[in-house]
């Protein structure tokens, strides 16, 4: 199963989602994310949740993955998830849940 990208709101509702059926975080989860600040936390068998305080550092995060990784079905898979990142870093009381099996 993949990680999938939730935008949930303080109650838990889901306000947006990046489905990862091809599972492209969690093969990317052991290597292309380990040098980064906080994506290297992910797991593909457990959540990770970020907060509006962290999205400075996702948004560095995805740019040095992008760059690390251009062309790459992980690259476009953050592009789907910045703008996401961007809504939580804008708007307050908002988490990122990066969802696993």
């Amino acid at each position: 199963m993949g990680i999938n990208v939730q935008l949930r709101g303080e109650r838990g509702e889901v306000l947006s989602e990046v489905y990862d059926p091809k599972m492209v975080l969690s093969r990317a989860a052991h290597h292309e994310l380990s040098d980064t600040r906080l994506l290297r936390y992910l797991m593909p068998w457990g959540d990770a949740i970020f907060n509006q305080a962290q999205a400075g550092d996702l948004t560095n995060d995805i740019a040095k993955v992008k760059s690390d990784y251009p062309n790459t079905p992980l690259s476009k898979l953050l592009l789907e998830i910045e703008p996401v990142v961007e809504r939580l870093a804008s708007e307050s009381h908002l988490y990122l849940w990066f969802v696993g099996d």
